[in-house]
């Protein structure tokens, strides 16, 4: 539950990190992978026009398990910070909001002969309505600060944060806050919201920028609800049990006299069987809708698969106080070369209590421990192949492996139709 060395392993070494500013020089790798999550408005507020020409808002902010991966080194030969992206029209040069966050901490922290090498594999769609950008640009922070050795703490990222934009202040919470001036005004909600929750965010293949989604805001239609409110209830209630007609964007109406067919989108999607709410992300284009579809294959066929729509399911996220957020394809923590274990992270689902977490963790470390030692040391030469989700938890999924039926979960475990080793071969 922290940050990922890249340098260690395959998957990386976790480790902790506890952000307290220092002024020594790091001591931790000096390459991080570091997952950078999307966000979700479960509610979103118009307040009124501001004289500088900003929306004042208000807005329950959380954050999923679906983003991009930032990979992030020092720069020791160079005078300047290199900086790569996989996703094309991403902009490479000094307006990309990774750079101007290092940048950001050069000038802050005073380390201006510091530079680094970023490579952002970018995952989220650009005008989603998700907060891509802005989470690059917060995980670009809490990165550099790292290899920098800590010399700024999370009071100060969060302070310096809101000169970069509206949204990267949220991401550096626990992944649940109340936001309101811009969205840089944070409130953290702590304890956050509880991970697991699934969800599915269906974003056609449509974009609406910002400033033309507020260009076509009718101020006569916004809602007269109190946001203050609609955070109490949210929190109180929960995301499931809170009634639909608070889930309330006050973008929906401009968005969707600007784009006719995100509302028929929308429309489409209340009636699939099995989602709890359904509502547009920000500005859009993205749509969201909590829960699990009853015909889950039939509505990836559906969606998923139709030109121009695409799917991604994800589930809500949070992080420990200290670490950063961990990519939920990547659960499991490994051991280092030191062969010291590091904490299994617990996989907390809705409305479990911490002592129940605990208990999930624990067994899950025994179940694990106990396999282990029945793995045969050497390989039979067979092969494994994955078939389908099977869906269950660690221990389960392993047990299967060992038991000879050779069926573990896909999203887990493996993709779909991919050959592995035997057990004792693969797990090495």
């Amino acid at each position: 539950d922290g940050f990922v060395s890249s340098s260690t392993s395959r998957l990386g070494n976790i480790q902790k990190s506890h952000l307290h500013a220092t002024t020594a020089e790091s001591s931790a790798s000096e390459s991080l992978s570091l997952f950078s999550p999307c966000k979700i408005n479960l509610f979103l507020r118009i307040i009124r026009k501001r004289p500088d020409g900003f929306h004042d808002l208000a807005s329950l902010f959380q954050a999923v398990g679906f983003g991009d991966t930032l990979t992030l080194s020092l720069n020791n030969y160079g005078d300047a910070d290199e900086f790569t992206c996989n996703m094309d029209g991403v902009p490479t040069d000094s307006s990309n909001l990774v750079l101007r966050a290092l940048d950001l901490m050069r000038e802050k922290t005073g380390k201006t002969s510091v530079y680094f090498n970023a490579d952002l594999f970018k995952r989220c769609p650009a005008q989603a309505g998700l907060g891509g950008g802005s989470a690059n640009a917060a995980t670009a922070m809490w990165g550099a600060n790292e290899l920098m050795g800590r010399p700024a703490t999370l009071e100060q990222l969060i302070d310096w944060s809101g000169a970069l934009g509206s949204d990267i202040t949220f991401f550096l919470s626990r992944g649940t806050a109340y936001c309101t001036g811009r969205g840089e005004i944070m409130t953290p909600i702590d304890p956050p919201l509880p991970s697991g929750a699934k969800l599915s965010i269906v974003k056609p293949n449509l974009g609406l920028s910002t400033p033309k989604v507020f260009k076509a805001l009718d101020y006569d239609q916004l809602s007269t609800e109190d946001p203050q409110m609609l955070c109490d209830l949210f929190l109180r209630e929960g995301v499931v049990n809170t009634d639909d007609k608070y889930y309330i964007n006050d973008l929906e109406q401009p968005a969707f006299d600007c784009l006719p067919e995100l509302k028929a989108l929308k429309d489409e999607l209340l009636e699939v069987e099995g989602f709890d709410h359904v509502m547009m992300s920000g500005s859009g284009t993205s749509i969201f809708c909590i829960g699990e579809p009853t015909d889950k294959d039939a509505f990836m066929k559906e969606f998923d698969e139709r030109d121009g729509v695409s799917v991604f399911n994800a589930a809500f996220i949070n992080r420990e106080e200290g670490c950063w957020f961990q990519d939920p394809s990547q659960p499991l923590a490994l051991v280092d070369e030191s062969d010291e274990e590091e904490e299994v992270p617990p996989i907390i689902e809705e409305g479990m209590t911490a002592d129940e977490a605990e208990k999930v963790r624990e067994s899950r470390l025994k179940a694990a421990e106990a396999m282990k030692e029945s793995i045969p040391s050497e390989s039979d030469n067979s092969e494994i192949i994955v078939t389908k989700d099977e869906g269950s938890n660690f221990s389960k999924g392993l047990r299967s492996i060992l038991n000879g039926e050779r069926r573990y979960e896909e999203s887990r475990f493996g993709e779909k139709g991919v050959t592995y080793p035997t057990p004792s071969k693969w797990l090495e």
